[in-house]
């Protein structure tokens, strides 16, 4: 798969993670969505898996950064307890 960050997040399930990078694990489309959108189904680092659409994020070229990310966002969480 690929990765992308939340650079435009425009619905509420996307704006929590504003300028965070996830790996894409699918797509959804106008077939099951009820408002017809098409996008990604992208994995963040806290673990939860979020639709976003295409309009919203852009795409990354070095998965290392994007894993760095996921590595703070998770200690984040533990030190947050």
């Amino acid at each position: 798969m690929h990765w992308i960050r939340v650079a435009r997040p425009e619905y509420e399930q996307s704006k929590r993670y504003a300028g965070q990078v996830g790996e894409v694990v699918g797509r959804w489309g106008p077939d099951n969505s009820a408002d017809s959108r098409e996008g990604f189904l992208v994995e963040f680092g806290d673990g939860e898996i979020v639709g976003v659409v295409e309009t919203e994020v852009e795409e990354i070229d070095d998965p290392a950064a994007a894993a760095r990310e996921r590595q703070a966002a998770r200690e984040k969480q533990s030190s947050d307890g």
